[in-house]
């Protein structure tokens, strides 16, 4: 039963932490508030956010509500963030002249000659946090 909380209080964090983050890295200048962005590429920034705080809400209450069949709450949780955080990975290569570094192109970070984009690095680490939590939470149905 203890696992069962850990995961679930896991991905409570991981919904809510995401969210949190979004806001507070996406609401600055070198995203929405960039004079350089298009004022409808700006508006679906935020509408974005506001849809993730959203479902991440109710993936918040899916996890914690009385019910007949937990494993969904679990289930839908982890399915809100993985298909927040793994797009990351691919739209670049779906959507042509897009990028995943916000930053200028000659400040695009390399660490021993590659190149490492920090946001993807935190979407897989939120990505092996959601599946552990995932994981912990569905220790009951085992």
């Amino acid at each position: 039963m203890k696992r069962v909380i850990v995961g679930k209080v896991l991905l409570t964090v991981i919904l809510a932490g995401g969210s949190i983050l979004s806001f507070l890295l996406d609401w600055s200048p070198n995203h929405l508030l960039n004079p350089e962005w298009h004022g409808h590429a700006r508006f679906h920034g935020a509408l974005l956010l506001f849809l993730l705080a959203g479902v991440s809400a109710t993936g918040i209450w899916l996890v914690w509500r009385r019910s007949l069949e937990p494993q969904v709450g679990i289930k839908v949780a982890a399915l809100i963030s993985l298909s927040f955080w793994t797009p990351l990975f691919y739209i670049t290569s779906i959507l042509p002249g897009s990028t995943a570094w916000a930053g200028p192109a000659e400040s695009i970070p390399h660490i021993a000659g590659r190149v490492v984009y920090p946001n993807l690095v935190v979407a897989a680490g939120f990505i092996v946090l959601t599946v552990l939590g995932y994981w912990l939470a569905s220790a009951a149905e085992k």
